[in-house]
């Protein structure tokens, strides 16, 4: 059995100490995400898009025939109707009824102990935000940066020592080939990580990245996902986690039997949007591919909640 199978759990509550939540209401149905401190966020939506802090993260249920010319502005409206703080709030927009949404929640518990290099507590401390650097937002005073209140002695690996055994020598943060740590690196203790992913799937526009379609096919529809992460994530990560949850996304499709009209399977669909949300505290990744735990979780997560989703879908909408 896969090492990393035999240590991860499902669990049933949100990562980061989420609370979610599926609102209905005069201003619409949405699914409703609040952390209890703004967490690090990197978004492919307009609205709190890139990278930022946010301390709430929705997926709002739009009408199928939802147009708008400023739809910021819109979204500004939504917010201020619903009560939600648009400063503190990232938003995706999808046509799927929130009785379809999909949700995985995972969570590893401390393997081994490892030992940390000071290059790795060097990059940990480059993702302190409590200084100020001209790439990265500067976190409000009531929401202080997390990686200031780190410890840069507790810097964690992203692989135990069975997975590092996969790539030979082992680097004390991701496993890849490297030197080993010298004798004055610290001991760190592992905080273990936990993952959740929440995902909307909507495929009447299915599409193939990479295959031309007619302007007839260019309409919204959607698929959405949002993954939670208790862990410190480098810049480089969190595109990482990108990628990953895309691949599995991908994946979920394959298996769900979505295909085009020459029978090429799907990959998407032509709006889809991606949120990685981290609470920047604990173990430092400065990877999540698909080699990592953290990937593995990601992943995981993300096939399982577009899988429920998919099928929730594929019930209303049977393919062809």
């Amino acid at each position: 059995m896969n090492t990393q199978e035999t240590l991860i759990q499902t669990v049933n509550r949100p990562a980061a100490a989420i609370t979610a939540a599926v609102k209905e209401g005069a201003v619409g149905s949405y699914l409703l995400l609040e952390a209890p401190s703004p967490l690090r966020t990197l978004s492919s939506a307009p609205w709190g898009g890139g990278f930022g802090y946010h301390r709430t993260i929705i997926n709002r249920k739009v009408d199928k025939t939802y147009a708008c010319g400023d739809p910021v502005t819109e979204m500004n409206g939504f917010l201020e109707a619903a009560g939600l703080n648009r400063e503190e709030t990232a938003c995706l927009l999808t046509s799927v009824h929130m009785s379809g949404l999909g949700e995985s929640h995972l969570c590893l518990d401390a393997p081994a102990p490892v030992r940390v290099g000071a290059e790795d507590q060097a990059a940990r401390s480059f993702l302190d935000t409590s200084g100020v650097k001209p790439d990265t937002p500067m976190p409000s005073k009531e929401y202080p940066s997390a990686a200031a209140d780190s410890d840069t002695a507790n810097v964690t690996a992203d692989l135990d020592e069975a997975n590092a055994k996969d790539f030979g020598t082992a680097n004390p943060v991701n496993g890849i080939g490297a030197a080993e740590p010298s004798a004055t690196a610290a001991a760190a203790a592992d905080t273990g990580i936990a993952v959740s992913a929440w995902v909307t799937v909507g495929y009447s526009n299915k599409a193939r990245a990479g295959r031309g379609l007619p302007a007839s096919a260019l309409f919204p529809g959607t698929i959405n996902i949002i993954v939670a992460v208790e862990g410190e994530l480098t810049d480089e990560a969190m595109v990482n986690a990108v990628i990953t949850a895309t691949e599995a996304k991908a994946a979920a499709l394959q298996d769900l039997g979505v295909a085009l009209e020459d029978g090429s399977g799907a990959t998407g669909t032509t709006t889809d949007a991606v949120l990685i949300a981290s609470t920047q505290r604990g173990r430092l990744h400065r990877y999540a591919g698909t080699a990592t735990y953290l990937g593995h979780m990601i992943g995981r997560s993300v096939y399982e909640a577009a899988m429920q989703s998919g099928l929730a879908y594929k019930k209303v909408l049977p393919l062809p």
